[in-house]
């Protein structure tokens, strides 16, 4: 089973509420899921998606709620908590290079340090310019440069809007000058309230989310009271999960219901009924009226100026009305300013904004199909550990076959292939061929017996070993790069690890390879390239440097960094590194004519 990680952000509910979809849409797909999240928004996950067998459940704390506080210390706590947010991404970084291996790709919503380097990582948000506090606002485009920094570790970000500049919910917000330099796609509006078949019974409906608590209180007493003026049914939604959220005292009529939260199907349907809805200038909000074509009145939370800089967009571009929280506050007349809004009309909705979703992920999804060929010539001490690594990828079984190339062995090389390739056969592709003697007639026999769907080759050492992630990172970084390159490497580490000495010298080879295009041990290339290169039957050294020279005639040169890689270091041993070094360097500068003259000295 495929596996996905859900890293959401708990400052405020909407990142929830908003990413809901999106986790559907991959639990249908077949996806087990595992999500990372805190506080009501982690609950509110846990109450919609705890009866999913395949859908796990992990709390990690979340950055501190930016823009608390009033006056002087609204800047002092801001960045005292940018620090603290600092900080707190590069732990969750952390946390998530130890656990990234089990899965297939990472979705982030408003988590920053849910980057990876070794599987898809995908962020969504709509806060691409960040609008400061007014003392602050000289920074703005630094900090949106900062932001889109941070953003550009992710391979694509998620853009929950639309891309038209004059036709959109989020403005400056996310329709940023400097978006040109990122891989972005404007995915559309996302909800999680589906359409149902409901009377619209109830005239209004509060929903009171956010997690600025220190102006929540107050906020719903004034509330409450004038709502009590409204005609017709009113209902409150307070988003907290304490049932000691709703004051004692707080004087209300018959006709007023409060909930402290509300999930899953009663959320769904309460939203479906509601006439009119007014609530915090949330961004998940806003797209849950568009999505059901609802009038709302947005009242944004004090200093909080993402949502001070969307109502007043808005209700510039006159799609709902806005109020501003203070003692001054009448809701009456603020309604009637709601009713006279005209309605944004989407150019799509959640059902499409989820394919393109998908779509603008599955490049990164995809698994090529990938031939490991491993030439070997006497290897009976060797072989069955390199085969057992090749067996532990954890990458698809059908998406990688195994091709063990027997050149004039005279040990048992050919019985331990043929074994290990019994042993797996219906559940591994390996396959064991023969060839006459020699390193490059063996490499090239193996080219020619690989799969018609084969994408690309490893040719590989008989005493290298590939970790169970080698494949995946591969797959991943050739992804990545586009499809400009033909042929690489990639860096190995020495094995066993015996010293300093050994592992300063497996680093100076990575070095100088990346830098001269050459390679040992191993070689990668696209596989219609390589078949149509092949090796010089007659070489039987450097047959590698002339194969890449010659791949690279199609195409460029890679170098994939990797931990993922190690070979024995017995022919180092016996040689010695520098004798070695020396040697290679020296075998590398003759003439092709000469290099066919010479042999190789095999080390058992």
């Amino acid at each position: 089973m495929k596996h996905a990680l859900f890293a959401v952000s708990s400052l405020g509910l909407g990142h929830a509420t908003r990413t809901l979809p999106v986790i559907w849409d991959y639990i249908n797909r077949g996806y087990g899921i595992t999500i990372i999240s805190s506080g009501n928004a982690l609950k509110i996950l846990e109450n919609e998606l705890g009866d999913v067998g395949r859908v796990a459940f992990r709390e990690m704390p979340d950055y501190p709620a930016l823009e608390r506080g009033t006056g002087w210390r609204l800047y002092w706590y801001l960045l005292k908590d940018l620090h603290a947010t600092r900080k707190m991404i590069k732990a969750e970084h952390r946390e998530l290079k130890k656990i990234e291996q089990q899965y297939d790709f990472i979705f982030s919503d408003g988590k920053y340090g849910f980057y990876s380097t070794r599987r898809p990582s995908f962020i969504l948000t709509h806060q691409i310019a960040f609008m400061p506090p007014e003392f602050f606002s000289c920074l703005q485009q630094l900090t949106e440069r900062v932001n889109l920094f941070a953003l550009k570790k992710f391979d694509s970000i998620l853009i929950p809007d639309f891309p038209e500049a004059e036709h959109n919910l989020s403005g400056q917000l996310s329709h940023s000058r400097y978006l040109a330099d990122c891989n972005h796609v404007f995915v559309g509006i996302l909800s999680s309230y589906h359409k149902l078949s409901l009377t619209r019974d109830i005239d209004y409906l509060f929903i009171i989310s956010g997690y600025l608590l220190e102006h929540k209180e107050a906020f719903i007493r004034m509330l409450v009271d004038q709502a009590n003026a409204l005609p017709g049914k009113k209902v409150f939604i307070l988003g907290q999960q304490d049932a000691g959220a709703i004051p004692d005292d707080l004087g209300h009529g018959d006709d007023i219901v409060l909930y402290p939260m509300v999930d899953g199907r009663d959320r769904q349907k309460l939203f479906n009924r509601a006439k009119r809805v007014i609530s915090r200038a949330g961004y998940t909000t806003i797209m849950d009226l568009v999505e059901h074509d609802k009038r709302g009145l947005l009242i944004p939370t004090p200093n909080q100026t993402e949502q001070e800089y969307l109502a007043e967009y808005l209700a510039g571009e006159n799609v709902f009305g806005t109020a501003g929280q203070s003692d001054e506050l009448e809701l009456v007349p603020a309604l009637k300013r709601c009713e006279g809004a005209k309605r944004f009309t989407p150019p799509w909705r959640t059902a499409d904004s989820l394919k393109k979703i998908h779509n603008s992920m599955k490049r990164y999804l995809k698994k090529q199909y990938i031939s490991v060929i491993v030439p070997a010539h006497n290897e009976e001490a060797e072989l069955a550990n390199t085969l057992n690594c090749l067996l532990k990828q954890n990458y698809p079984a059908d998406r990688y076959e195994v091709i063990v190339v027997e050149n004039g062995s005279t040990d048992t090389t050919l019985e331990v292939a043929r074994n290990i390739s019994e042993q797996v056969s219906g559940s591994r592709n390996v396959r064991v061929v023969q060839s006459a003697r020699g390193v490059s007639i063996a490499k090239n026999v193996g080219l020619s017996a690989t799969d018609v769907l084969s994408e690309w080759v490893v040719l590989c050492d008989a005493d290298t070993h590939l970790g169970p992630d080698f494949l995946n990172q591969l797959n991943l970084y050739l992804i990545r790069r586009g499809g400009g390159q033909t042929v690489g490497t990639c860096s190995i580490g020495p094995r066993p690890v015996k010293s300093s000495y050994a592992r300063f010298w497996f680093k100076t080879y990575d070095y100088i390879h990346r830098w001269t295009k050459t390679s040992y041990a191993l070689q990668i290339a696209k596989t219609s390239i390589a078949r149509s290169v092949g090796f010089h039957p007659a070489l039987h050294l450097a047959e590698d440097l002339t194969f890449i020279k010659e791949c690279m005639g199609y195409g460029s040169f890679f170098f994939l960094d990797t931990d993922q890689v190690s070979t024995s270091t017995r022919r180092f041993e016996a040689f010695g590194y520098l004798r070695l070094s020396l040697r290679w360097a020296f075998e590398a500068l003759l003439p092709m004519r000469v290099k066919r003259l010479r042999s190789y000295r095999v080390v058992r």
